[in-house]
């Protein structure tokens, strides 16, 4: 059964989608126990007792959870993936911050003597102005090893099915957004910005026959996921459609959710 809408479970990333972790859940994905989260005020939600993860997130990078797995260098994000992978593949070998060249990848993987790289692409990747042009690294790293590098943006489900998009070719994997305020309108790639998010959704084979606009809900691909608040802001005239269009975009109805579709 899935759970009421906004909770995530790690027992059923695929269709439970949202920013409240359950309290089992965050100690498994920090290595903690139930006393190491005494001081952190949980809330209860249909039975479930939660917590935002943006409280888990900031208390964890401040290093207010007692033998919290370390942070060392890595986000919340990357750390998340972590026990989805091993569920999905018990068997995996997984290292963070791995050093390769002058870079440190946020994962290395190796299943079956099948060797990739991921490396977790937060809003500020796409919003924010880069040293180094976006992709450079995944290039220099691919070229110089031999060895795939994965850019998981943060438009892409933590969920069992885009681990299994991985390493399986043929795996339909699930985008969703409800919460973002980095929307792909804003993103600092000039003119090639839908082209980015394309080629980085498709290696999850994360788009579907009509596009995107199911990323935004309401519980679409029979999850719980939230509708995304700008979708009303749009319709109410209080935000502009243009937020949500990436510059470079072709046929606006591919980027739309049904709703705002002309």
């Amino acid at each position: 059964m899935k759970k009421p809408q906004g909770i995530f479970d790690l027992n059923d990333s695929d269709h439970c989608v949202g920013s409240y972790l359950q309290k089992s859940d965050i100690m498994e994905i920090l290595k903690v126990t139930d006393n190491d989260l005494k001081d952190i005020n949980f809330k209860n939600i249909d039975g479930y007792e939660v917590c935002h993860e943006r409280v888990i997130r900031k208390k964890w990078k401040d290093k207010e959870i007692p033998n919290a797995i370390p942070v060392n260098r890595s986000s919340f994000d990357e750390v998340l993936l972590i026990p989805i992978i091993e569920r999905v593949y018990p068997n995996i070998i997984i290292e963070r911050q791995s050093k390769v060249l002058s870079y440190s990848m946020d994962l290395k993987l190796t299943m079956d003597k099948k060797l990739v790289y991921i490396e977790y692409e937060g809003p500020s990747h796409f919003t924010n102005s880069q040293k180094e042009p976006f992709l450079c690294k995944k290039k220099k790293v691919e070229d110089e090893t031999g060895i795939e590098v994965i850019n998981w943006p943060y438009w892409i489900q933590s969920c069992s099915s885009n681990v299994r998009a991985i390493f399986e070719k043929d795996i339909i994997g699930l985008g969703v957004l409800w919460s973002t305020a980095s929307y792909f309108g804003v993103f600092c790639f000039g003119e090639d910005s839908a082209g980015i998010i394309e080629l980085l959704s498709k290696r999850f084979n994360a788009i579907d026959d009509n596009g995107y606009g199911y990323f935004y809900g309401p519980n679409t691909k029979d999850r719980n996921n939230p509708e995304h608040p700008i979708i009303k802001k749009i319709k109410n005239g209080e935000k502009d459609i243009n937020l949500i269009l990436p510059k470079g975009f072709k046929e606006a109805n591919y980027w739309l959710p049904n709703e705002l579709k002309k």
